[in-house]
């Protein structure tokens, strides 16, 4: 198992953060993990599950940048290709490749996405980012830890996540809660606030629309 000081943590992570953030679409406070939210060893985790509702071309409506997800499943890891075209992207990157798990806790689904092998710098991390997951025949939504939320959460005890101290310094890596808790800890906590909208809030959902492709 992964054990890092906090300054390595916030200077290694730096590297591979923007490049979650473009998934999600987000711009200036997320939350990213150092660990995934399923246990890395053999034999493989129990949570970790697949399924092909998921697979296929997504497309997420946005008058200024046309977003397509492009999901595929090689037995339970899946494939996504990011692409984003239109003068209203922004400067985040044309196209992004990830790789993602599927975790069941309960009767909730997420989705653990992280940077694929070759995108990772030598001695950097590659972070994860934890979104509730619903999805059905038309409809793909990812909901997102909430920053205020779960910010809320740390401040009063609630809950007792490791964290990266956040730096007063506004900076882009810095403002993003970096958690450092470990993968039973990390399952413990999405069980418990899957329901809860101050955590997991559904005004900040991005909902994509499957991609009915002509044949």
């Amino acid at each position: 198992m992964w054990h890092f000081s906090q300054a390595f943590v916030v200077e290694r992570v730096a590297k591979t953060v923007l490049v979650l953030a473009a998934l999600v679409g987000l711009s200036g406070c997320w939350v990213i993990s150092v660990h995934p939210l399923y246990e890395d060893v053999a034999p493989r985790d129990s949570d970790i599950v697949a399924d092909k509702a998921m697979a296929g071309t997504w497309r997420f409506p946005d008058q200024k940048c046309e977003y397509t997800l492009t999901i595929g499943l090689n037995e339970d890891i899946y494939d996504l290709h990011w692409v984003q075209r239109g003068e209203g992207c922004g400067d985040s990157p044309g196209k992004s490749h990830y790789e993602a798990r599927l975790i069941k806790l309960d009767s909730f689904y997420f989705l653990d996405v992280s940077p694929v092998e070759e995108d990772v710098c030598n001695f950097c991390i590659p972070v994860h980012q934890i979104s509730l997951v619903k999805f059905d025949s038309d409809s793909l939504v990812l909901t997102e830890i909430d920053p205020t939320g779960l910010r809320k959460l740390l401040q009063t005890g609630a809950v007792d996540l490791k964290t990266v101290p956040e730096d007063p310094k506004e900076s882009i890596f810095e403002r993003a809660i970096t958690l450092t808790a470990l993968p039973k800890e990390l399952k413990s906590f999405c069980r418990r606030y899957a329901a809860d909208k101050t955590v997991f809030n559904p005004e900040s959902s991005l909902v994509f629309k499957r991609a009915h492709i002509p044949s």
